[in-house]
């Protein structure tokens, strides 16, 4: 049996999860997109970063590219209409085997140690009239806020991508980023601090995970171990915890008491305490 390592493991969940929203459309309908990175980021004095997007198929493609505020309550993602943050162009046409670089642009000033969060929807248009005025161009928001007219809508597009985004105040990174960089002095380095617990759903329990740190969490690996012995084999995920929210967590409960929920928290291994304790 073949093991795939680890780092293919995480991409190959990221490149999932950035199309947990695509439309249910038949296989041949979807023309190949290819779209990185799959976590842009901006951060310091160049307030925009560059997403690609390649068509990989025989025929043209056109895209929209939308940006939403990003949220999470009560357990669920909410996405928001802003005007912070703009995708120029916010449409392509891509002829077969050629890209396009999209500009995700901050137009205003994020306040320092802050990190503002935001989800990037890719839209392939109708082959047919993709400009047309009652097209997807003119829906305000994603399907999770859209009405029935714009759900009839949302069942012309092909398919569509989800990709976070992060942008940050000066003098300020996440984690991820500041350890691969020479820090200045003064940066803030914005981290999450999780614990878990459970909630009753129905005769079973949910782990829910909060974060009160002032970064994200991404979450790639969950296992629970006892004594340093793990219950059962790693299981690979993709869960995001926004600051200062909590979000169930794609793992059972644990097997019994005294368990320890060890994950892989922003390419980093912990061992996350619960919440009550």
């Amino acid at each position: 049996m073949v093991t795939m390592p680890p780092f293919l493991r995480r991409l190959a969940a990221a490149l999932a999860w950035a199309m947990v929203t695509a439309t249910a459309i038949p296989a041949w309908a979807a023309t190949p997109i290819m779209i990185w990175p799959v976590d842009p980021v901006i951060t310091g004095p160049q307030r925009a970063v560059a997403l690609w997007l390649e068509n990989r198929g025989s025929t043209p493609v056109s895209m929209q590219v939308r940006v939403f505020q990003w949220r999470q309550a009560d357990g669920k993602d909410q996405f928001d209409v802003q005007r912070d943050v703009v995708a120029s162009p916010p449409i392509s046409h891509i002829p077969p085997g050629q890209r396009q670089m999209v500009r995700l642009l901050a137009t205003q000033p994020v306040p320092p140690r802050s990190e503002q969060t935001y989800r990037v929807l890719v839209d392939e248009l109708p082959a047919a009239d993709p400009l047309a005025p009652d097209g997807p161009a003119s829906i305000p928001g994603p399907p999770e806020r859209a009405n029935a007219d714009a759900a009839a809508v949302a069942v012309r597009l092909q398919i569509r991508y989800a990709i976070p985004l992060f942008v940050y105040g000066p003098d300020t990174l996440p984690r991820r980023l500041a350890d691969a960089r020479s820090l200045v002095d003064g940066t803030a380095v914005l981290e999450p601090d999780l614990s878990w617990d459970l909630k009753p759903q129905g005769r079973a329990s949910q782990v829910v995970l909060h974060n009160r740190g002032t970064g994200h969490a991404r979450i790639t690996s969950v296992v629970w171990t006892r004594s340093g012995a793990s219950a059962a084999p790693p299981k690979d995920v993709l869960n995001y915890v926004l600051p200062q929210s909590q979000m169930p967590l794609d793992v059972a409960a644990p097997p019994s008491p005294g368990h320890t929920l060890a994950v892989t928290v922003n390419g980093r291994e912990a061992q996350l305490p619960r919440a009550s304790q």
